[in-house]
C-alpha cells in the first residue's frame, strides 16, 4: 500500500500575524491483518513516515484511498501500525527471518519517489545482523549519521541504534515502510534506511 502523511507547521512573521505551512511524507506499507470484528485492517509502516502527522491516508493497489488512524509506534525500531476502515484486504504472510541466509534473493516493493507505485527491485541478502546508528532529523541531508531515512517529519533530532539486514535491492525515498520480500513473495522485513554516502551503492537496510 501507499502511505501519505502531512503535518501542519506553525510559523510567525511578526508579533501581530502568523502563518502556517505543511510538511508531507510519502512511504509504503504492508497489510498485516484485521481486527476481531473484521471492520478494520491493520498496516505496518515506518514510524518516520507518519511521525508528527496530522493527516494520514493509505492507497491500496486497487487505487482506493482511505483515511488512516495511527494505532501505535515504536520509534526505537522505526515501526508504526495504522488502521483503516476496510474489509476483504488480503494480509501478507511474513516469513521467518531467523531462517534467512546470506545470498538469498530479495525483492523490495514500494512507492519510490512517491510516484512510482507498486515498483519492485531485486537483490540479495548482502549481510545479516548489521548494527547501524541513524539520526532521526527534520532533514536527512544534514544528518551526521552515515545512514539516512526517507521521512522528514521528526520534530527533533534523536539517534537510535538498530539491528537490520543488509540488501543491495535498490531503495529510494518512498520505499520506507514497504516490504522486503523473499523469493516466495513473503515479507522478510520492512525497508527502513539506506546509506547516505553518495559514493556508496547497494547499501539498503
Amino acid at each position: 500500500v501507499l502511505v501519505y502523511s502531512s503535518s501542519s507547521l506553525a510559523s510567525s512573521s511578526s508579533s501581530s500575524s502568523s502563518s502556517s505551512s505543511s510538511a508531507a511524507s510519502e512511504g509504503s506499507g504492508v497489510i498485516v491483518g484485521q481486527d476481531n470484528s473484521g471492520k478494520y485492517t491493520y498496516i505496518i509502516t515506518c514510524a518516520h513516515v507518519v511521525s508528527g502527522a496530522s493527516t494520514i491516508k493509505v492507497t491500496t493497489s486497487d487505487n482506493k484511498t482511505y483515511d488512516a488512524t495511527l494505532v501505535g509506534t515504536y520509534s526505537d525500531n522505526d515501526i508504526a501500525v495504522l488502521k483503516i476502515n476496510a474489509t476483504n484486504l488480503k494480509p501478507a504472510t511474513f516469513a521467518n527471518s531467523d531462517k534467512l541466509v546470506q545470498g538469498q534473493s530479495t525483492y523490495a516493493v514500494g512507492n519510490p519517489e512517491g510516484t512510482f507505485s507498486d515498483s519492485i527491485t531485486s537483490g540479495i541478502v548482502s549481510a545479516l545482523n548489521r548494527k547501524i546508528t541513524v539520526q532521526l532529523d527534520n532533514d536527512d541531508s544534514s544528518s551526521s549519521s552515515d545512514y539516512g531515512r526517507f521521512g522528514q517529519l521528526y520534530s527533533s533530532s534523536k539517534t537510535i541504534s538498530i539491528s537490520v539486514m543488509q540488501t543491495d535491492a535498490a531503495v529510494s525515498p518512498g520505499n520506507s515502510g514497504g516490504g522486503l520480500l523473499n523469493g516466495n513473495g513473503d515479507p522478510i522485513g520492512i525497508v527502513n534506511a539506506k546509506s547516505s554516502d553518495t559514493n556508496s551503492e547497494g547499501l539498503g537496510f
